[in-house]
């Protein structure tokens, strides 16, 4: 009975510590990686990013002949329609028959009907409906695609391209070494203005500083690492402002942006000339360089350390149940 105790406890530690490792090891599987077969949940909404506004079409729908930029030019297919991912896209939606009624979706699965996970408008131009309809979406799913009217889905269609990368942007910072960043010379302030930008955005800056009252160098970079100084791997432009009046514009690589809440600053005045940047929708910031390894040692040596102990105690049981009583 003391040997098949033993045993059991021996068992029983094991299983405790492979199970405490197998969860710590799933902690740390991406969240992208979803069950084989699971079909992805709709991505979550953006938040407004800095520089980049709606695009806004008009659209006027009619039952028998289709979709149109304007009364006189519907035909079915419709306009093809071109988005960047992560536009918000507003549309103007006007019937062209009397209170018929439509709306507008995109079919992502072609089932001709819309789902959850689809981009749909509420019905217009139908009895007790506006004729004129103004509704927004965000086009987050990358391809070319087919749009609908819900009621009238093989006589009113288009395609819609959503473009895989995001729309490109261009800002203007205004640098002064005592007063901070600026998108203006009468905005200049520390912290600088708050950006936002979506991961994979071509982000360019067109940097100077104010000459009326500036002459030092000055740089931008984010600092990942919150070391007030700017190290490989962290976006940074060249000096500008040197020589006084010198002018640069940067455009941030795509292989060294980081999801997440970052600091920007000058490296010549990292104190005095800051702000705040979020990088948004990209992929999850990489664990610190070790940290896995670091994981699975531990993990290892204590699994290490129970079998020593199960190994111990199931001598001495052993030895204990040959005694002579």
């Amino acid at each position: 009975m003391i040997r098949i105790a033993a045993r059991v406890v021996a068992v029983e530690v094991v299983a405790v510590v492979l199970g405490a490792a197998l969860a710590v090891g799933f902690t740390f599987l991406p969240a992208s990686m979803a069950p084989l077969g699971v079909v992805a949940a709709a991505p979550p909404p953006l938040p407004p990013r800095t520089g980049v506004w709606p695009v806004n079409f008009t659209l006027y729908g009619n039952a028998s002949r289709g979709w149109g930029f304007s009364a006189a030019t519907i035909s079915n297919p419709g306009p093809n329609i071109t988005v960047f991912y992560g536009d918000t896209v507003n549309l103007t939606l006007i019937g062209n028959d009397l209170q018929v009624s439509h709306s507008w979706f995109i079919d992502y699965d072609n089932s001709f009907t819309p789902t959850d996970n689809e981009p749909n408008s509420p019905p217009f131009n139908g009895p007790a409906e506006p004729s004129l309809l103004v509704w927004s979406f965000q086009a987050l799913q990358p391809g070319i695609w087919t749009y609908r009217c819900g009621m009238h889905p093989n006589s009113m269609t288009g395609a819609i391209k959503v473009l895989a990368e995001p729309r490109p942007v261009n800002l203007t910072l205004i640098g002064d070494s005592t007063r901070g960043w600026g998108f203006s010379n009468a905005t200049i302030r520390n912290p600088g203005p708050p950006l936002v930008v979506l991961w994979g955005t071509n982000l360019t800056l067109t940097l100077l500083a104010d000459f009326a009252s500036d002459s030092a160098p000055h740089n931008w970079f984010i600092d990942y690492s919150g070391d007030r100084a700017m190290s490989v791997g962290e976006p940074g432009s060249p000096d500008f402002n040197n020589p006084v009046g010198k002018i640069i514009v940067w455009s941030m690589p795509r292989s060294e942006q980081q999801t997440g809440n970052w600091t920007y600053r000058c490296h010549v005045h990292p104190i005095s000339m800051t702000g705040n940047i979020s990088i948004v929708g990209g992929p999850p910031p990489a664990l610190p360089r070790g940290t896995i390894p670091l994981i699975t040692g531990i993990m290892v040596g204590a699994l290490g350390f129970v079998l020593v102990f199960a190994a111990i105690y199931h001598v001495r049981a052993i030895r204990a149940a040959k005694r002579p009583r």
